[in-house]
């Protein structure tokens, strides 16, 4: 028996569940050591409210959307958003299941967030899901020494502009509530995706 199902045995005993739950919530925490985590895509990538769609470069903005860049170039601010998806194969006989996750996320090896998404995810067995993670970050900020070329090309990048590849990493650790309380999985799982 592994290290964590012996540790989270004690623990599910120390808060008194019958030991059909013990063994549930234990082979579903421990599930997640089996699961293969894959850096999907990321998509809905906005700046400024603009929409980035695949290949798109400053050139495709029109009169206004230039006016707002510009704008967000002289007040070094360049708010972006997207979302990160990350497909989770289950390949055990039962669910995988968490109930939160810790996650940060990192741009061409610059952290861009690290933060909590408090959205319970369930695997069932033998089978995928995709779970989406929301991003939102000033490039402005996370970038302050490239110049402003650089950064407005990034934004373009991450929509998959034919520049330099972006290096997209994330790290997510999961946890599963007992009781109400919240057990973390023991090591963050890593991934990485080079955006083309």
């Amino acid at each position: 028996m592994s290290k964590l199902k012996k540790t989270l045995i004690i623990l599910f005993v120390a808060l008194g569940l019958s030991s059909c739950e013990i063994l549930n919530q234990v082979a579903q925490v421990a599930n997640f050591a089996n699961c293969t985590f894959d850096l999907k895509n990321i998509n809905n990538i906005q700046m400024l409210g603009i929409n980035l769609t695949k290949g798109m470069t400053s050139e495709s903005l029109n009169v206004t959307q230039l006016l707002a860049l510009t704008n967000a170039i002289m007040s070094k601010s360049l708010p972006v958003t997207f979302n990160v998806n990350v497909n989770v194969s289950n390949p055990n006989a039962i669910a995988a299941a968490m109930s939160k996750m810790d996650y940060i996320v990192s741009l061409n090896g610059k952290q861009v967030i690290s933060t909590t998404m408090n959205k319970s995810v369930n695997v069932p067995a033998n089978s995928n899901s995709v779970v989406t993670i929301p991003i939102t970050t000033d490039l402005f900020q996370l970038f302050s020494g490239e110049s402003a070329d650089a950064i407005v090309n990034l934004a373009f990048k991450l929509a998959g502009a034919s520049s330099q590849p972006v290096n997209l990493g994330l790290k997510v650790k999961p946890y599963i509530s007992i009781n109400g309380q919240q057990l973390a999985y023991p090591d963050f799982i890593t991934m990485n995706k080079i955006l083309q």
